[in-house]
């Protein structure tokens, strides 16, 4: 990233923050960050066909087919979305045709915020459950505890206890993430735009 496109997102970060943070329409995961698959209860590395981290791409599937990704016990997927976003968190899981109470699995959700996702700074957001999946996570503890409502990343580690799976088992499956676009405050668009200009005045300099 040049020193351009760095004062450009470090300077829209701030200043969306600093306007204050309105949710807008819900959006889904539009791009894979990082994907660090756990194995199953066996040892045995995920199957191929349960281990594209894709598929947790755009909004859930709400069926019983293989369009999900597996996070392998102890795993995790961090994903991003084509624009900042608040107010919560939705996580959809499946089970595969499986009682989610005979198969329980569960994940923490991390949010982030930075230009990338290894630089970025992490809040717990809170716990999904494959028996109550498709609820929202409020972010607003975050806000009340650090300050922060806008945010880029989510992170998802599978937290299921093994010893409750077969040898089989693979953890938490993820489906879809959903999450409420950030809409600017009036007047932050032009304070972001000067801000730009700004930087690229002094980068020419």
């Amino acid at each position: 990233m040049n020193t351009i496109t760095r004062i450009a997102a470090l300077g829209a970060f701030s200043l969306v923050a600093a306007a204050g943070a309105n949710a807008g329409i819900m959006v889904y995961a539009t791009d894979v960050a990082d994907f660090s698959p756990g194995l199953r209860k066996d040892g045995k590395a995920l199957p191929a066909v349960r281990a594209d981290p894709t598929k947790a791409l755009g909004a859930p599937d709400l069926t019983d087919t293989l369009n999900f990704v597996s996070l392998g016990f102890g795993g995790s997927l961090t994903l991003t979305f084509d624009t900042l976003f608040t107010q919560s968190v939705t996580v959809w899981e499946t089970t595969w045709g499986n009682n989610p109470a005979g198969h329980p699995e569960s994940a923490d959700v991390f949010v982030g915020m930075g230009a990338t996702h290894d630089v970025a700074d992490w809040w717990f957001a809170g716990t999904v459950h494959n028996t109550a999946d498709g609820l929202p996570i409020s972010l607003s503890h975050i806000f009340n505890e650090h300050g922060v409502d806008v945010f880029r990343f989510v992170r998802i580690v599978d937290t299921s206890d093994p010893s409750k799976h077969s040898g089989s088992g693979d953890g938490f499956d993820v489906d879809g993430v959903g999450v409420f676009a950030v809409i600017p405050a009036p007047g932050a668009g032009a304070m972001l735009a000067g801000a730009m200009l700004l930087g690229l005045r002094r980068r020419r300099s």
